[in-house]
């Protein structure tokens, strides 16, 4: 069985599968990192898998390329949506990983491209933490 720590340190990516209440699950290929035992991504707050995550919680992830391309196994999970109290620590967790060998210019140009487009507004965004299940 893979870790959750094994999996930060193999890819950048996950395939975050959400289901929706009749059992049909939805892949999706997002950017995470790992601290302490969970997995935390950032996502916009009206995507569809936001609302499958608050009709049913479970889920299952796995390693894939940045274009959804499964690279090992499936690991069944909970995932929650964190309260805004929490989405600092969070973002840190993010920005860690994620600025790994980033130039610094380039994490400029995205911050600025971002206050550009549907991003701007910070409620639009929410963090959900991927926890195994037990």
């Amino acid at each position: 069985m893979v870790t959750f720590q094994e999996l930060d340190k193999q890819s950048k990516y996950i395939s975050l599968t959400t289901y929706y209440k009749n059992g049909k699950g939805v892949a999706t290929p997002v950017e995470f990192a790992e601290q302490d035992g969970l997995i935390y991504v950032n996502t916009r707050k009206k995507s569809w898998k936001v609302k499958r995550i608050k009709g049913n919680p479970k889920g299952s992830i796995a390693l894939c390329t940045m274009r959804g391309k499964l690279l090992g196994e499936k690991l069944n999970v909970n995932i929650r949506i964190l309260p805004k109290e929490k989405e600092a620590y969070a973002q840190e967790v993010l920005n860690q990983k994620l600025t790994k060998g980033f130039n610094k210019f380039f994490i400029y140009l995205f911050k600025f491209m971002a206050k550009l487009t549907f991003w701007k507004t910070p409620d639009v965004r929410v963090f959900l933490e991927i926890s195994p299940t037990s």
